[in-house]
Parts: structure tokens; C-alpha cells; sequence
């Protein structure tokens, strides 16, 4: 039979969620719960082929990976099942801890499910950086929204008008100040909203968009979880005193 594709950290962080709403020892493949998560597992918009539709992200698929997590579980006594991958314990370690965080997470990507295509997601999640901890879905909606053209034009004209360059608002760099007219209107803009509270019906604001570089732009999508432009600014100013 072919094989579906693995699961990826969207996916993983559903189940980590019902993992901690129902017993998983003794929830059953069949129960309400597993069912409706099996459900949201395919409707998501994130993998393009399905080899074996009917066994796709199934009930069955679902109770068993809550018995992966469980061998990751320091209350469980036995073993779980130990046939899983590393990306499951990197879910586990990053949201296992924090509950209201993964709660809201699981809630922000059930929310978005149906506001990107399969297709959108793909192009605006190319791999050339570090997978969110949020996983693609999210990723590809912040994304769409920061490189939105009308949003970025008009956060760039409002800086202009108001400062006069633009700045990054992170470490202070200015391309204009920099490279002369090569670099005049040059900038990035970080949506600064948190994944976890991406809704599909609220627009992006000029307020929820920053002015940063490429470089610390950059840097905010690789921490995890995501530093705040004041929180990367902290790090830059740190990072020049001991030097």
C-alpha cells in the first residue's frame, strides 16, 4: 500500500492538544474527540498528495499518536508507543510545557484552516529558513500578510511621513543612511501579531506591522518561540556591549 506522508508539526501540535484534552490511555478510536481532530487533519490545507485517502490522517491514525506521546509522558508508567518520529518530540518539548500556549495555537490553526489554499501555503513556505514552531499554516498566513503589497506601502509611507527614514526598529539600521539612494525606501515589515492569535477575519493594521532590516528580520523568524522586536532589540544592544 503507499504510504501518506508523515506528519508535520501542524498536524502534531492537534494532537498534542487532544493529547491533554481526554485520557489517552483510555480514550477510544472512535470517541467524539478523535473523530472531529481526524476530521480538521483533513481539511487542512498543507499536504498536496495523499497516496492512501482512505487511511489518511484516519481515527485510527489519531489513537495512535497519542500513544507516541505518551512514551514522552513522565506521569505515564509504561512505555507508549516508540515507533515515532523526532519531530514528535520536539512538539512535545516546545508546547508540553506550556498548555494555554498550545491550547491557543491548536485554536489559531483550526481557525485558518480554510482561509489559505494547499497551493498558497507551498509558495509562501518555500524552506529557505527554519520552520515556525507553529507550524506551516501559520507560517504561511504571517507571511502572506507581511509581504502583502498595499499593507507594506502604506506602513512605509506612514514611517516616511512620520520620521523621515526608515529604521529598523529592532537595531537602527537605515539602507538609505547606508547605501545613499540605492537603499532609499528600503525595508521590511514584520508582522508583529503572535501566530497563536491570527484570526482569519481580522486584517492586518499598520500597528501590527514593524520596520526591521533583512537581518533582524531574520533573526525574529528564527528564535523560538518569536522574540519581539523589543526583545531582539535587547539582544542586538547586548551583543554590541560584549563585543
Amino acid at each position: 500500500m503507499p504510504r501518506n506522508p508523515a506528519w508535520t508539526r501542524d498536524e502534531l501540535i492537534l494532537a498534542l492538544d487532544l493529547f491533554f484534552r481526554v485520557d489517552p490511555i483510555r480514550v477510544s478510536s472512535d470517541s467524539l474527540e478523535i473523530r472531529e481532530v481526524s476530521a480538521i487533519l483533513n481539511e487542512l490545507p498543507i499536504h498536496m498528495e495523499r497516496p492512501d485517502s482512505a487511511r489518511f490522517r484516519n481515527p485510527n491514525g489519531v489513537h495512535m499518536k497519542l500513544s507516541n506521546f505518551l512514551r514522552f509522558d513522565p506521569a505515564y508508567a509504561g512505555k507508549g508507543l516508540t515507533r515515532g518520529g523526532h519531530l514528535e518530540e520536539d512538539v512535545w518539548n516546545e508546547f508540553s510545557a506550556d498548555r494555554p500556549a498550545l491550547a491557543a495555537t491548536a485554536q489559531a490553526i483550526r481557525d485558518n484552516r480554510g482561509s489559505i489554499s494547499v497551493q498558497q501555503v507551498a509558495a509562501q513556505t518555500t524552506g529557505d529558513e527554519e520552520e515556525f514552531s507553529e507550524g506551516l499554516l501559520l507560517e504561511a498566513i504571517h507571511k502572506r500578510r507581511e509581504r502583502s503589497p498595499s499593507a507594506v506601502h502604506r506602513k512605509k509611507e506612514s514611517v516616511l511621513t512620520q520620521n523621515g527614514s526608515l529604521e529598523c526598529e529592532a537595531c537602527g539600521f537605515d539602507f538609505e543612511a547606508v547605501y545613499g539612494d540605492l537603499g532609499r525606501g528600503y525595508a521590511e515589515c514584520h508582522h508583529t501579531k503572535p501566530l497563536s492569535e491570527l484570526s482569519r477575519s481580522t486584517k492586518t493594521r499598520l500597528g501590527d506591522l514593524a520596520i526591521v532590516c533583512a537581518n533582524c528580520h531574520r533573526m525574529i523568524h528564527r528564535s523560538r518561540p518569536m522574540l519581539t522586536i523589543s526583545e531582539l532589540g535587547e539582544v542586538v544592544t547586548t551583543e554590541i556591549i560584549d563585543f
